[in-house]
Protein backbone atom coordinates (compact mmCIF):
# COMPACT_ATOMS: atom_id res chain seq x y z
CA UNK A 1 0.00 0.00 0.00
CA UNK A 2 2.83 2.38 1.08
CA UNK A 3 4.45 1.71 -1.97
CA UNK A 4 2.05 2.84 -4.36
CA UNK A 5 1.31 6.02 -2.48
CA UNK A 6 5.14 6.59 -3.17
CA UNK A 7 4.78 5.48 -6.69
CA UNK A 8 1.56 7.97 -7.17
CA UNK A 9 3.44 11.09 -5.65
CA UNK A 10 6.68 10.48 -7.39
CA UNK A 11 5.00 10.47 -10.71
CA UNK A 12 2.81 12.92 -9.51
CA UNK A 13 6.01 15.04 -8.53
CA UNK A 14 8.12 14.50 -11.84
CA UNK A 15 4.41 15.23 -14.25
CA UNK A 16 5.08 18.62 -12.11
CA UNK A 17 8.46 19.40 -12.64
CA UNK A 18 8.59 18.38 -17.04
CA UNK A 19 5.37 20.68 -17.30
CA UNK A 20 7.59 23.19 -14.95
CA UNK A 21 10.72 23.48 -17.13
CA UNK A 22 12.42 25.84 -19.14
CA UNK A 23 10.90 26.65 -22.77
CA UNK A 24 12.65 25.38 -25.62
CA UNK A 25 15.02 27.78 -27.99
CA UNK A 26 13.45 28.34 -31.52
CA UNK A 27 15.65 27.60 -33.94
CA UNK A 28 16.60 30.58 -36.55
CA UNK A 29 14.10 30.59 -39.72
CA UNK A 30 15.95 29.48 -42.34
CA UNK A 31 16.02 31.32 -45.98
CA UNK A 32 13.40 30.39 -48.51
CA UNK A 33 14.70 31.95 -51.32
CA UNK A 34 11.25 33.42 -52.97
CA UNK A 35 10.89 34.93 -55.86
CA UNK A 36 10.43 39.10 -56.06
CA UNK A 37 7.02 38.78 -56.46
CA UNK A 38 6.51 36.34 -53.91
CA UNK A 39 8.34 38.60 -51.18
CA UNK A 40 6.01 41.67 -52.25
CA UNK A 41 3.12 39.62 -52.00
CA UNK A 42 3.87 38.49 -48.29
CA UNK A 43 4.90 41.90 -47.30
CA UNK A 44 1.89 43.69 -48.45
CA UNK A 45 -0.28 40.68 -47.02
CA UNK A 46 1.62 41.75 -43.45
CA UNK A 47 1.06 45.33 -43.92
CA UNK A 48 -2.66 44.91 -44.48
CA UNK A 49 -3.12 42.86 -41.82
CA UNK A 50 -1.48 45.24 -39.59
CA UNK A 51 -3.92 47.83 -40.53
CA UNK A 52 -6.76 45.61 -40.40
CA UNK A 53 -5.78 44.61 -37.02
CA UNK A 54 -5.04 48.54 -36.07
CA UNK A 55 -8.43 49.57 -37.15
CA UNK A 56 -10.12 47.00 -34.91
CA UNK A 57 -7.74 47.57 -31.60
CA UNK A 58 -8.75 51.50 -31.97
CA UNK A 59 -12.74 50.64 -32.39
CA UNK A 60 -12.41 48.36 -29.25
CA UNK A 61 -10.04 50.68 -27.44
CA UNK A 62 -9.38 54.08 -28.57
CA UNK A 63 -7.12 55.52 -26.12
CA UNK A 64 -4.41 52.86 -28.08
CA UNK A 65 -4.08 55.23 -31.05
CA UNK A 66 -2.44 57.81 -28.71
CA UNK A 67 -0.43 55.44 -26.96
CA UNK A 68 0.81 54.14 -30.43
CA UNK A 69 1.33 56.81 -31.84
CA UNK A 70 3.70 58.42 -28.75
CA UNK A 71 5.27 55.33 -28.85
CA UNK A 72 9.18 54.24 -29.88
CA UNK A 73 7.38 51.62 -32.00
CA UNK A 74 5.01 48.94 -32.36
CA UNK A 75 4.50 45.50 -33.73
CA UNK A 76 1.25 43.60 -34.81
CA UNK A 77 1.47 39.77 -35.03
CA UNK A 78 -1.41 37.40 -36.39
CA UNK A 79 -1.06 34.19 -33.97
CA UNK A 80 -2.30 30.19 -33.71
CA UNK A 81 -2.41 28.92 -30.60
CA UNK A 82 -2.57 25.29 -29.63
CA UNK A 83 -3.09 24.20 -26.13
CA UNK A 84 -3.09 20.41 -25.61
CA UNK A 85 -3.70 20.18 -21.44
CA UNK A 86 0.50 21.18 -20.31
CA UNK A 87 1.73 21.46 -23.78
CA UNK A 88 1.27 25.06 -25.57
CA UNK A 89 2.79 25.75 -28.86
CA UNK A 90 2.13 29.17 -31.13
CA UNK A 91 3.43 30.22 -34.48
CA UNK A 92 2.77 33.58 -36.60
CA UNK A 93 3.79 36.41 -38.58
CA UNK A 94 4.42 39.88 -38.20
CA UNK A 95 5.14 42.78 -38.38
CA UNK A 96 7.66 46.09 -36.21
CA UNK A 97 7.42 49.61 -36.91
CA UNK A 98 9.97 51.87 -35.61
CA UNK A 99 7.85 55.22 -35.34
CA UNK A 100 11.13 57.30 -36.08
CA UNK A 101 11.83 55.92 -39.27
CA UNK A 102 8.18 54.43 -40.21
CA UNK A 103 10.07 51.36 -41.55
CA UNK A 104 8.63 48.34 -41.22
CA UNK A 105 10.79 44.85 -40.39
CA UNK A 106 8.67 41.79 -40.79
CA UNK A 107 8.81 39.02 -38.23
CA UNK A 108 8.02 35.44 -37.29
CA UNK A 109 7.41 34.20 -33.84
CA UNK A 110 7.10 30.72 -32.27
CA UNK A 111 6.47 29.65 -28.92
CA UNK A 112 6.63 26.40 -27.46
CA UNK A 113 5.63 26.43 -23.27
CA UNK A 114 3.55 25.17 -20.86
CA UNK A 115 0.72 25.18 -18.39
CA UNK A 116 -2.49 24.25 -18.32
CA UNK A 117 -5.09 24.37 -21.01
CA UNK A 118 -7.90 23.52 -23.59
CA UNK A 119 -8.34 24.91 -26.88
CA UNK A 120 -6.95 26.27 -30.85
CA UNK A 121 -7.09 30.47 -31.35
CA UNK A 122 -6.39 32.49 -34.27
CA UNK A 123 -5.43 35.97 -32.84
CA UNK A 124 -4.29 39.64 -33.27
CA UNK A 125 -1.17 40.86 -30.88
CA UNK A 126 -0.49 44.32 -30.57
CA UNK A 127 2.86 45.12 -29.09
CA UNK A 128 3.60 48.79 -28.28
CA UNK A 129 6.97 49.50 -27.30
CA UNK A 130 7.71 52.75 -24.97
CA UNK A 131 11.24 53.09 -25.05
CA UNK A 132 14.00 51.86 -27.36
CA UNK A 133 15.58 50.02 -26.00
CA UNK A 134 12.17 47.84 -25.86
CA UNK A 135 12.04 47.83 -29.24
CA UNK A 136 15.28 46.43 -30.48
CA UNK A 137 14.94 43.57 -27.90
CA UNK A 138 12.85 42.00 -30.71
CA UNK A 139 15.02 42.75 -33.51
CA UNK A 140 18.82 41.53 -31.74
CA UNK A 141 21.67 41.88 -34.23
CA UNK A 142 18.42 42.15 -36.93
CA UNK A 143 18.30 38.13 -35.99
CA UNK A 144 16.17 37.17 -33.09
CA UNK A 145 14.95 39.00 -30.40
CA UNK A 146 12.28 37.80 -27.41
CA UNK A 147 9.89 38.45 -24.46
CA UNK A 148 9.05 36.33 -21.14
CA UNK A 149 5.01 36.49 -20.70
CA UNK A 150 2.10 35.45 -19.26
CA UNK A 151 -1.43 35.23 -20.69
CA UNK A 152 -4.63 34.30 -19.27
CA UNK A 153 -7.42 33.48 -21.43
CA UNK A 154 -10.72 32.39 -20.94
CA UNK A 155 -13.22 32.30 -24.26
CA UNK A 156 -12.36 34.07 -27.26
CA UNK A 157 -10.49 37.23 -25.80
CA UNK A 158 -8.33 37.55 -22.76
CA UNK A 159 -5.36 39.71 -21.79
CA UNK A 160 -2.06 38.67 -22.13
CA UNK A 161 1.10 40.46 -19.48
CA UNK A 162 4.31 41.26 -20.54
CA UNK A 163 6.80 41.17 -17.91
CA UNK A 164 8.92 44.07 -19.43
CA UNK A 165 7.34 47.16 -18.06
CA UNK A 166 8.49 48.95 -21.66
CA UNK A 167 6.23 47.02 -23.80
CA UNK A 168 2.54 47.05 -23.82
CA UNK A 169 0.22 44.30 -25.12
CA UNK A 170 -2.73 43.98 -26.53
CA UNK A 171 -4.20 40.56 -27.73
CA UNK A 172 -7.70 40.54 -30.05
CA UNK A 173 -9.10 37.35 -30.90
CA UNK A 174 -10.04 36.15 -34.09
CA UNK A 175 -11.89 32.70 -33.73
CA UNK A 176 -12.09 29.86 -31.42
CA UNK A 177 -11.66 29.26 -27.83
CA UNK A 178 -9.65 28.71 -25.28
CA UNK A 179 -9.53 27.89 -21.36
CA UNK A 180 -5.73 28.48 -20.34
CA UNK A 181 -2.59 29.82 -18.71
CA UNK A 182 0.54 29.72 -19.59
CA UNK A 183 3.60 31.37 -19.33
CA UNK A 184 7.04 30.70 -20.74
CA UNK A 185 9.10 32.14 -23.70
CA UNK A 186 8.07 33.90 -27.28
CA UNK A 187 10.38 33.96 -29.88
CA UNK A 188 10.33 37.12 -32.16
CA UNK A 189 12.40 36.28 -35.19
CA UNK A 190 13.49 38.55 -38.59
CA UNK A 191 11.97 37.01 -41.19
CA UNK A 192 15.03 36.78 -43.47
CA UNK A 193 13.19 36.23 -46.80
CA UNK A 194 11.41 39.78 -46.08
CA UNK A 195 13.69 42.02 -44.94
Amino acid sequence: MHKRLYLMIITAAAMLLSACQSTPTMEEPKKQNLSAAEIEKHRQAALDMSQKVLARLYAKKPEAKAEIEAASGYGIFDIASLNALILIGQKGKGVIFDNKTNTPTYMLTGKIGTGPGLGYQELYQVFVFKSDVALDQFKVGNSAGGDLNASVTAGTDGGQISFNPYIDVYQLSEKGFALQANWGGTAYMVDPDLN
